[in-house]
């Protein structure tokens, strides 16, 4: 009997899946030195050509061995360190950081309503924990309110940071999985120039279409 690789369950941890043109999100759902279970927003194919970062930041290439609906099973070129691409990253000191969510570039346009006031931004990028953003005019230094993606349902966010014309943006409620990686493998939704037309960004018929609900209330995080 051929004995079976030593297995590491590490129940949804997050990892960056690229194959193709597809730069996206998964779950890493167990690994091992020969291969690992991930979840997808939208489903593989056996034999696809795959490359997984784990939150260690150690890309592994393989290819898909089996599926499952919207979960998959990738087989490794060779054999990998498998504790070592579930270890937190760290620091230049060798202190463990906290592992962040992985965050991809985007170029789409969104809208951000804070009150009655509707600002038209550019995203930069964005993980499902919040987004980096870039206006043509100033920012507010406090932004609290709600970010309309198209392609996503409205986001409750606050400012984590300012400068000028661009912001860090944190979202209270994480964007739920499975909607933010089939958002991403949308290129017409990430890298549209101007997904949402031509009207004004305080035009009345794209504010009611755009407008999130107010019966979201969040705390905003203090600053360290």
């Amino acid at each position: 009997m051929v004995a079976r690789l030593e297995r590491t369950v590490t129940l949804l941890m997050l990892g960056r899946l690229r194959y193709g043109d597809i730069d996206t999100i998964c779950r890493i759902r167990n690994v091992s030195s020969g291969g690992m279970r991930i979840d997808t927003g939208t489903p593989l194919h056996k034999g696809d050509k795959v490359a997984v970062e784990a939150r260690s930041g150690i890309c592994v290439e393989g290819y898909i061995a089996w599926t499952s609906q919207l979960a998959a099973g990738v087989a490794f070129s060779k054999a990998v360190d498998h504790r070592a691409l579930i270890v937190p990253p760290t620091d230049p000191s060798g202190t463990r950081v906290v592992a962040r969510s992985p965050r991809f570039r985007a170029s789409a346009t969104a809208r951000l309503d804070i009150g009655a006031r509707a600002l038209r931004l550019r995203l930069v990028d964005i993980s499902l924990g919040g987004c980096r953003v870039a206006s043509e005019k100033s920012l507010p230094r406090e932004i609290e309110g709600f970010l309309a993606i198209p392609g996503l349902p409205p986001l409750a966010c606050a400012s984590r940071w300012t400068n000028g014309d661009g912001a860090g943006l944190i979202f209270p409620t994480r964007i739920q999985f499975a909607d933010f990686a089939c958002w991403l493998e949308r290129r017409e939704f990430r890298f549209s120039p101007d997904p949402m037309g031509e009207e004004s960004a305080t035009g009345e018929g794209e504010a009611t279409a755009l407008a999130a609900p107010e019966s979201l209330p969040f705390s905003r995080p203090r600053s360290s």
